[in-house]
């Protein structure tokens, strides 16, 4: 058995090494030109800002590539405990408290390359994937530029740039309108030395519709930090040195006065293309056999929620249980990835839907959004429902976790104390 992987990126390359536990051949195609050294590509354009790798993707990565965490801490990754990160929401800073949880923090390329030195599937680079292969109502290959490759499974983790839904039109096959929920959310994004005792990592949230600036500093290899100012509705960070300084000044928490002690390393890198987009292909009339999605290819979701290489990642292990790669096997599949993003795409959409201005809430959503606020003053006060909550944001917990009535008392004591 033949595994096509159109996308050499975390989402791909998790997908890849699960699928070598049960095909004899894997085969990972990627657009960019790689290195065995961590660098920038074009690929990933988000690449020089803030990745959060939350602690549920940092477990699933170091099940499948054991002593994965030690090797990034030896190459400069900063480990802590993620109830010591230190975040501000519109009450002031969250409670911290000893969860037991490791939390690592290193910029995008480390991991990755990491993640590429170990994976023993064939990776090739440098193609360009240009379609599917058909026979019949099967896929069996992806096209290139440069010809065909065989395949009796392909699976498209090539990310926000997926071209999957005009393939898949191109040969009669009719997939629903994606979901877009854009906060029109914007990065910019500088390196400073780090000084001694700074936080591994320190956030100001973003929060609507009051709270339009927002920034994320973490430690990374080489002992620097990575400041990534944030800004949405529109209200981005600039590019130039002088006033993206002022927009840090604007926020506040003391990010600003924290970095007085730094010394820029680089200038300063922007990126906007932001937007939460998920596409129902579990609902798709006549999806072929031998081709699934996973990744952003499907839920692609706004960066600043740090989601996605956790979502990647457990959506990896659902390929443990793909053997049929029939029609109904495949679209199986893609319900399952369907629901292992839903809890994260409900979260971080309808936060984002603040900034819309175009959404009117329903009773529900109401309702739910006023018992979610709840939480987030709680959160500031109770270091014990803190710990929930912070289980719950790294996805070790499910959303469930915050609606189950032993906890509304502790929630009702907290938010009175306000």
């Amino acid at each position: 058995m033949r595994a096509v992987v159109i996308g050499g990126g975390v989402s791909g390359l998790l997908a890849a090494r699960v699928l070598t536990e049960s095909c004899d051949d894997v085969v990972v195609l990627e657009r960019d030109r790689l290195s065995d050294q961590p660098e920038y590509r074009a690929g990933v354009p988000q690449g020089r800002h803030v990745h959060g790798l939350l602690v549920r993707g940092g477990q699933i990565m170091e099940e499948l590539f054991p002593g994965l965490r030690e090797e990034l801490v030896d190459a400069g990754a900063s480990l802590t405990d993620a109830g010591e990160a230190r975040l501000l929401n519109r009450h002031g800073w969250l409670a911290s408290a000893k969860t037991g949880l490791p939390l690592l923090t290193a910029s995008r390329p480390l991991l990755e390359t990491s993640i590429r030195l170990r994976v023993t599937a064939k990776i090739m680079d440098g193609v360009h994937v240009t379609g599917l292969s058909f026979r019949g109502s099967e896929v069996d290959g992806v096209l290139t530029r440069d010809g065909r490759v065989d395949a009796d499974l392909v699976v498209d983790a090539s990310g926000r740039s997926s071209k999957l839904a005009r393939w898949l039109a191109d040969a009669g096959i009719a997939t629903p309108e994606p979901t877009v929920v854009d906060s029109c959310t914007g990065y910019a994004t500088r390196l400073y030395t780090a000084p001694e005792g700074f936080p591994a990592l320190i956030a100001e949230l973003l929060a609507a519709p009051d709270h339009a600036r927002g920034c994320a500093v973490m430690r990374v290899e080489g002992d620097r930090l990575m400041v990534t100012a944030q800004g949405a509705g529109g209200d981005h960070p600039p590019h130039d040195p002088d006033e993206y300084q002022e927009f840090l000044d604007s926020l506040r928490g003391p990010v600003a006065d924290m970095l007085r002690a730094a010394s820029p390393l680089t200038g300063v890198h922007r990126f906007a293309r932001t937007a939460s987009r998920r596409n129902a292909f579990e609902d798709a009339g006549g999806w072929p056999g031998g081709l699934v999605a996973v990744g952003d290819a499907v839920c692609a979701f706004n960066p600043v929620y740090g989601q996605g290489m956790t979502v990647a990642a457990m959506e990896a292990l659902l390929f443990r249980g793909l053997s049929d790669f029939s029609a109904k096997g495949c679209r199986g599949f893609q319900r399952e990835v369907a629901k292992t993003a839903r809890a994260a795409w409900l979260l971080s959409s309808g936060a984002d839907q603040g900034w819309t201005g175009d959404h009117r809430p329903g009773l529900g959503e109401r309702a739910f959004a006023w018992y979610m606020e709840q939480w987030q003053i709680a959160i500031t006060r109770d270091p014990r429902v803190f710990l929930r909550f912070i289980r719950v944001i790294n996805m070790v917990d499910g959303p469930a976790s915050l609606m189950k009535p032993v906890v509304f008392p502790r929630l009702y004591r907290a938010v009175r104390r306000g």
